[in-house]
């Protein structure tokens, strides 16, 4: 017996149209997973500079994931808590205070995560020095993208997310692009560790999902197109032929 496939123009086009998007969609994905996993490497190398000063030295654009250290004075007064953030299970906030490096400048630091209080929303105590200080830690930039289900971003010193662009509309100070992630300081919360994920690991799952469509395509335009078995001599199987009585 011998298979006869007989592929049929319209499937074939269409199998074909198919089969050209997944592999090109598959592509471009590998081609963004490539300069993700250079960017990843960049940012990993980062760690190992040296410790930028601030505000001697300039924040350019590729300073994020930069350790560095700041010297200044706190303004408690415009430090806010970012809610919802959560350690492991528990839920609490970010304390998230300014300190004035220069004249004019200040520089957010993310001080750390301290628990709800159980009279929620009660807001927990936090003592800032007076004097001048020194903290060091990792610089990151606020998340870009984040969900708001309601109007109300900001209720006081609590807010719901933080942006640069936010924070100098609601206080008017000049506040340096970045937030400086604290390592340690005086104030007895717990550290916000950052690491370095530049998403190589969510364009490779998209390569190999379009990669894989292609393959399915494929497979199905080869099976639709399979003829029924016929003996050598031309008449169909023995068991059509039942079938047919």
């Amino acid at each position: 017996m011998t298979i006869h496939f007989h592929p049929k123009p319209v499937p074939t086009i269409a199998a074909f149209l198919v089969v050209a998007v997944t592999c090109y969609l598959g592509y471009w994905q590998q081609g963004r997973a490539a300069s993700k996993r250079a960017l990843q490497l960049d940012y990993e190398n980062r760690g190992a500079q040296s410790v930028l000063s601030i505000p001697g030295d300039g924040l350019g654009d590729d300073v994020q994931f930069r350790r560095a250290s700041a010297h200044g004075v706190w303004d408690s007064s415009r430090a806010i808590f970012v809610d919802n953030k959560f350690d492991s299970v528990q839920v609490g906030y970010h304390f998230v205070a300014p300190l004035k490096v220069s004249d004019r400048q200040y520089l957010l630091v993310n001080l750390g995560w301290i628990p709800r209080e159980r009279d929620y929303p009660a807001l927990p105590m936090v003592r800032l020095p007076k004097d001048g200080v020194d903290v060091s830690g990792i610089l990151v930039s606020p998340a870009a993208r984040f969900l708001e289900l309601s109007g109300q971003t900001v209720q006081g010193a609590v807010w719901q997310n933080l942006t640069i662009e936010r924070y100098r509309a609601a206080t008017g100070l000049d506040v340096l692009p970045y937030v400086l992630l604290a390592a340690k300081t005086d104030v007895p919360l717990k550290p916000v560790v950052a690491s370095p994920d530049a998403g190589v690991e969510k364009h490779t799952e998209y390569m190999l999902t379009w990669y894989a469509l292609a393959v399915t395509t494929v497979i199905l335009w080869v099976v639709m197109n399979i003829g029924k078995p016929v003996s050598r001599s031309g008449t169909t199987s023995a068991s059509s032929v039942r079938e047919e009585a």
